[in-house]
């Protein structure tokens, strides 16, 4: 497990196809217990990140479409 770049910095893209190798890493079942854990808890962190880009996003569109913007 090498230097990783921290979650905050990464884009919705990123963090979800880092999340999706973490999945398929564990999935294959080939780590030790503890790269798994350190594994685990990446993961946890990388689905925060893309809830909160989520919630993010979601935030603004519906402010886009509230009834105070229209003409």
């Amino acid at each position: 497990m090498g230097k990783q770049t921290k979650p905050e910095s990464l884009s919705f893209e990123q963090a979800l196809n880092e999340l999706q190798s973490v999945v398929e890493q564990l999935e294959a079942g080939q780590l030790s217990l503890q790269d798994s854990l350190t594994l685990y808890k990446r993961g946890q962190q990388l689905s925060q990140r893309c809830n909160a880009l989520l919630d993010a996003a979601e935030t603004q569109i519906e402010s886009e479409i509230s009834p105070e913007n229209e003409d």
